[in-house]
């Protein structure tokens, strides 16, 4: 599994006659970066009249939406740059590159005269800013299995796997880190072969040393190691073992390393010197939280507002704008929810267009879950905005939210559902769209409700409907509510103080 390496002279003089560099795609200008990571989904204006439930299909369409910022432009050189550093001192076209390789599995004593030119950097920000999702469209920009044959009409039969992402265990151990790459390395290669091979071994001392063989056996150009605030939670020693690991790979092994997180990865660097200054080879890209009147946002709200499957799409007022990033706090994985959940409770409930209502009736039900973290980032308050990530709820809640509103049975679900009671003879009848409407407006106009006791249902062919439809075409609806006895005279005439004797 892989592509076939194709190679490209490099201008810069490092880069010159190294296979595995010149087989990587080139150096982007920052206009091509920017048109290689963006992606748009297709938007028909067509769609908004489709049926609902096919509306309710297209909405996913918002998750795979990626519009380039200029973090992410960062982001890629801070990549660019760390794939092809780590390559520098380890050319295979030199014979000191298969000594040290050697050496790895032989005598490891001679590692030490090996000179790394591996970098790093580290990736923070919120829990869901956005950081993984940039990450990962930029790392598929590179193919991350590259095959080599012949270079320089040399022959030259290797695997080279350009990039492997992996997350940090939930109990932040080594062993576990271990697993998850020969995880990782399996599914590059498309094998079913390491992890099986190493999962039950007992010594995490042999499970390090074949992990730094994989690496070096298959020149990996980078590791990637997301959640790795995980490791607060490791346990006495687990921390610094971790950190010691990463800091071998870079030095004696030559493979760069970057480290994602949240913000609490940073006290992870904060007590070890070397740590923190190799978690800050080539800086730190930092996703920080937009304020409202930042550009950036804007420009997001301004292409996500784009994507509206609702028949009446709405104007972006500065009002919505406001409401957009009072509930989202400049949270790009809470703006995208928002929208998605929006437009399914406007479409499911009939109303069919964005605004400020609707976005706070979701924020106040299906996104409630989120509402003490956005009450965090709301206050500015720095105690407060630490507790940030104990207060979001967990992925298979916020998973949860994504499901289907629940919503109040509309009148027209209500006579659709009612109306396929088998008949007499036992014969089940779902009326078409046009029949139920024209239903509907025949009880309307008259002003009657169609009542069906339970000795006539069986044989009664109408749809029932409800009061509030009556009430809703009604002329006068307040005259109509009164005469369905809708409002009472006395506010407490249904309360239990009042009830009681004076």
């Amino acid at each position: 599994m892989g592509i076939l390496a194709k190679y490209e002279s490099s201008l810069v003089a490092e880069y010159a006659g190294n296979p595995l560099i010149e087989a990587l795609p080139p150096i982007l200008s920052e206009q091509q970066a920017a048109e290689a990571i963006a992606h748009f989904p297709v938007l028909v204006d067509t769609e908004r009249q489709l049926p609902k439930e096919i509306r309710l299909h297209c909405i996913g369409r918002l998750k795979a939406l990626v519009q380039p910022l200029p973090i992410h432009l960062e982001l890629e050189g801070a990549v660019s740059a760390l794939l092809r550093s780590g390559y520098v001192s380890r050319n295979p076209m030199l014979g000191s590159t298969w000594r040290h390789l050697n050496s790895l599995s032989t005598d490891r004593k001679n590692i030490g005269n090996f000179t790394s030119s591996a970098s790093t950097f580290s990736l923070i920000g919120l829990s869901g800013i956005g950081k993984t999702t940039a990450l990962e469209a930029i790392l598929h920009l590179y193919p991350q299995v590259l095959v080599h044959h012949r270079y320089q009409g040399r022959e030259f039969l290797h695997t080279q796997i350009v990039w492997l992402k992996l997350e940090c265990p939930f109990d932040g151990s080594l062993s576990g880190l271990c697993l998850a790459f020969f995880k990782a390395v399996d599914r590059a290669l498309g094998v079913d072969k390491y992890a099986r091979r190493y999962k039950n071994k007992a010594g995490i001392l042999q499970m390090i040393e074949s992990m730094e063989q994989l690496a070096s056996t298959y020149f990996i150009g980078a590791l990637f190691i997301d959640e790795l605030q995980h490791l607060n939670a490791a346990k006495t020693g687990g921390k610094d073992n971790m950190l010691n690991f990463f800091v071998n790979l870079i030095n004696s092994i030559g493979i760069p390393v970057a480290f994602i997180g949240t913000n609490s990865m940073v006290d992870l660097f904060s007590d070890i010197l070397r740590n923190a200054r190799r978690a800050c080879g080539l800086g730190t890209v930092d996703f920080r939280q937009p304020e409202q009147n930042d550009v950036a946002w804007d420009m997001l709200v301004d292409v996500v507002w784009d994507y509206q499957w609702v028949q009446n799409p709405a104007i972006l007022t500065p009002q919505i704008r406001t409401t957009l990033y009072d509930l989202t706090q400049g949270v790009t994985d809470f703006l995208a929810k928002m929208m998605m959940l929006g437009q399914r409770y406007a479409i499911q409930a009939n109303i069919e267009t964005l605004n400020s209502d609707v976005f706070q009736h979701v924020a106040d039900t299906k996104m409630k879950l989120l509402k003490p973290a956005i009450a965090a980032l709301r206050s500015r308050d720095p105690k407060k905005m630490r507790q940030f990530e104990d207060l979001l709820p967990t992925d298979v809640q916020i998973d949860n939210m994504m499901k289907e509103a629940s919503l109040p049975d509309s009148t027209d679900r209500l006579a659709l559902l009612r109306a396929t009671r088998p008949d007499a003879s036992g014969r089940r009848s779902v009326p078409t769209a046009s029949q139920v409407e024209k239903q509907l407006e025949k009880d309307v106009a008259s002003d009657s409700v169609t009542v069906l006791s339970d000795q006539n249902t069986a044989n009664s062919p109408n749809i029932i409907i409800s009061e509030a439809a009556v009430i809703s075409k009604h002329q006068n609806p307040l005259s109509a509510m009164r005469d369905m006895h809708w409002l009472v005279k006395d506010p407490f005439e249904f309360s239990d103080v009042y009830r009681q004797p004076m």
